[in-house]
Parts: C-alpha cells; sequence; structure tokens
C-alpha cells in the first residue's frame, strides 16, 4: 500500500502481538514504517484517527520484547542450521567419494619378491691395498696421545680389512662375484728414510721385507677362496725408494724395495693356481676391468694442493688431462678409473669418464701429519664393486681402527717391531 494512512485494521495487527515483519508483510509496508507505528502507538498521546490507543503495562511490553528477541534468535540459529547442512552435505560427498576411490587400508606386510643369489650380471670386486708403512712405529708420547702404530697394530687391521672384504661378498650382497681385482698401490713398507730425524728405522729394511711379505701372502691365501679369480697389480710407493734418491727417479721407478715385496710374495703364493700376478716394469699399472680402463700409481707424483684436505686438484687435473691426451693421440680409450695411494684419506673427484679415487692408509695420525697440519683422518682401505654396463658401483670405506686381533702366523726368526 502506498498511502500512509493506517486503517483500523491493520492498527489492530499491533495488538495481535504480531512481530514487525508480519505485519510489514501483511500490510506491504516496509518493516521501517511499521517500527515507526508502534513506536508512536505506544506513546501515551499517540492515537489514530477514529481510535484511542489504551496503554500497555509492563508485563505486556516485557513480554513482547521478550518474543521479538528469541525470534530474532531463532532467525538467526535457522540461518546458521541450513548454511551447515549445505556444507555437511558437500563434506560428506566428498568424503563418500574419496572412500570408493582409496583403499580401505593399506596391506602392513607388502608382498616382497626376493632375487635368488646370481641373477643379473656378474660383478667384478676391487680392493685398493695401499700405504700399509710396515716397520712404521708412531708412539702415543710423541703424538699428544692420538696417534699409535707398530707392526701388531698392521696384523690386527689387516685381519679387519680380510674379515670385511669376507663379511662384504658373502653377507652383504647377493651380486654374483666373479673376480676380485687386488691393486697393490705401494708404500707397503716404511722403508729407511731419515728425514732428518736422529732414529728414524725401527725395524731393519730386512724385517719389514719379511714380515709385510708373510702377512699379504696369508691375506692373499685367505680371501682367495671367495672369487674363481684373483687378479693382482701393483704400484710402487716413494718410502720404499733407495736412500740414495732425494726424490723418486724418473727412469727404473720399478726398482724398488716394494717391487722386491710383490716378487717375494708371488713367490709365496705360486701354488694358488687361480691367482694372477701382473709384474713389469712400468711406472703405473693399467688394466681393464668389466669393459672399463683402470690406471692404477702410488700418487706421490701429484704435488701440491690444500694441505688440511689434502686434496691436489691442481695435479689431479693435469694428470687427467695429459693421460686423455695422451691415450687420444694413439687412438686408445683414456682410463675410466684412476687409484692412488699415498695421501693416507680417502677421496673420490668425478672426472668426464669417471672417477679419481683416493685410497686411506693403515697408520692413522702420524708425527709427519701432526706437526703439518693435516687433518686427522682414520685408517681404511677402499673397497668398491664394478658392473660390465655401470662401471663402479657399490663402495665400501673399510675403518681399520677397529682391529684389536688378528690370526696370521709369521715365522719369528726376523722380528719387526
Amino acid at each position: 500500500m502506498n498511502n500512509t494512512s493506517w486503517t483500523p485494521i491493520e492498527i489492530e495487527l499491533f495488538r495481535q502481538n504480531m512481530t514487525d515483519k508480519e505485519i510489514a508483510f501483511a500490510t506491504g509496508r516496509s518493516e521501517a514504517a511499521v517500527r515507526g507505528k508502534r513506536q508512536r502507538l505506544s506513546e501515551p498521546s499517540g492515537q489514530v484517527t477514529g481510535q484511542v490507543t489504551s496503554p500497555t503495562t509492563f508485563e505486556d511490553d516485557q513480554k513482547r520484547v521478550g518474543g521479538d528477541y528469541w525470534k530474532r534468535e531463532y532467525d538467526a540459529l535457522f540461518t546458521k542450521y541450513e548454511r551447515a547442512l549445505k556444507q555437511s552435505s558437500v563434506t560428506d560427498a566428498l568424503v563418500a567419494l574419496a572412500s570408493s576411490l582409496a583403499p580401505k587400508s593399506y596391506d602392513p606386510h607388502p608382498v616382497m619378491t626376493s632375487r635368488p643369489c646370481g641373477e643379473g650380471s656378474p660383478q667384478s670386486a676391487v680392493l685398493i691395498l695401499s700405504d700399509t708403512h710396515v716397520g712404521q712405529v708412531i708412539s702415543p708420547n710423541q703424538t699428544l696421545g692420538f696417534g699409535g702404530y707398530n707392526f701388531t697394530m698392521f696384523l690386527n687391521r689387516l685381519q679387519f680389512l680380510q674379515d670385511g672384504v669376507r663379511s662384504i661378498m658373502q653377507d652383504h650382497t647377493t651380486t654374483k662375484i666373479d673376480e676380485l681385482v687386488l691393486c697393490l698401490g705401494g708404500d707397503m713398507i716404511d722403508g729407511a728414510l731419515q728425514h732428518g730425524a736422529e732414529a728414524k728405522q725401527k725395524s731393519t729394511l730386512f724385517s719389514q721385507f719379511y714380515g709385510a711379505g708373510h702377512a699379504l701372502a696369508q691375506f692373499i691365501r685367505n680371501v682367495s677362496p671367495l672369487v674363481p679369480r684373483l687378479r693382482i697389480y701393483c704400484a710402487v710407493g716413494n718410502h720404499p725408494r733407495w736412500q740414495n734418491q732425494h726424490k723418486m727417479p724418473t727412469d727404473n721407478r720399478y726398482s724398488n724395495l716394494d717391487q722386491f715385496l710383490y716378487a717375494y710374495v708371488q713367490a709365496l703364493t705360486r701354488e694358488f693356481a687361480h691367482v694372477d700376478w701382473t709384474l713389469n716394469e712400468q711406472p703405473f699399472a693399467l688394466f681393464d676391468v668389466k669393459g672399463f680402463r683402470f690406471h692404477l700409481s702410488h700418487g706421490d707424483h701429484l704435488r701440491g694442493g690444500d694441505k688440511a684436505l689434502g686434496i691436489p686438484n691442481h695435479a689431479v687435473g693435469r694428470m687427467v688431462s695429459s693421460t686423455t691426451q695422451l691415450y687420444g693421440k694413439h687412438d686408445q680409450p683414456s682410463p675410466h678409473y684412476y687409484l692412488l695411494g699415498h695421501m693416507h684419506r680417502g677421496i673420490q673427484l668425478p672426472h668426464a669418464r669417471g672417477s679419481v679415487l683416493v685410497n686411506g692408509g693403515f697408520p692413522g695420525l702420524d708425527g709427519y701429519g701432526l706437526t703439518n697440519g693435516f687433518s686427522p683422518v682414520d685408517p681404511s682401505q677402499l673397497f668398491f664393486f664394478v658392473h660390465p654396463k655401470f662401471g663402479k658401483t657399490a663402495t665400501y670405506d673399510i675403518q681399520l681402527k677397529f682391529g684389536n686381533h688378528h690370526g696370521f702366523s709369521i715365522p719369528g726368526e726376523f722380528p719387526c717391531v
């Protein structure tokens, strides 16, 4: 209705305790107009033409106000309830969809497939055995209590290395291993270099040679049954050079006490039909393992670098570059893997065709390393597998410091300290 006059019928609606919204709906007026009219009717002087407004009691007003309040609360709660019903229905639908797409529960015991031993391509095992320094004596009294090494500790650590190789090949892998390549990397005996020491040599050269020879021969005897074939390649170290040589010679490098030792061990193992030795006059040993070319050297020809970390980066780069050029010039494949010792710490540096692998040593911290500030490293040796397609695969740094016993029997005529 557009007229502003209130009819008696409309005014009667106020007396029926109807809400502003209901009166507005019944009269076609706005709720604001209804509220204004209700306020005017509640005033003492509020009158409508032809009608006399009787005053309301306190109880009536309290009842009316209470009813309006709870009606508004009901409307608000009803709206929230309707909204919650819609949200709940959407959530329930999503949960039902997820439940239909996902399994009820994952199997706590999935089916495991086991591969029998020997399946797949056989691999070769490669062990770098270097820097044993038989004859070296390191006293804790001269290394702040941190260093210690002698012939008995050499035997203990050689035994731990032997047990580690056996455990890895028998217990840690199901891969078929058809050969072991043993790389003797030099500095097998400590030699007789004085380096300005007042009294350096603790064991005679013959005792070093004799003790190391019998120990290495027994080591080879004990690991050889693990494989059908055992190949041995050698490189001499710088410590067992002749005392009159200030540095390693460029000619006749093979004429070295390490080479005497290798020949002696070869003689002691001559009855082992499946052990194949390669001894020659070459300064480096070059051989293939599963189609990959290996380059074995002691590593004393790599000079310079950071003393703290012991990595001669630039010298390694020059070696890889010059060797690659040499082989490329003669249309031969360059080495994939360079095997080194000398630095007494495990290092691996990648290059385009493979890696440069530096072996650890047997002695651990000595007086030379302590006074020169070298970072202390534990004694270790490097052992790994070679796959015919993937090259070097599983790699183990066998930590020797845990060796505390041995089963080697060294003849006692020429004891080594």
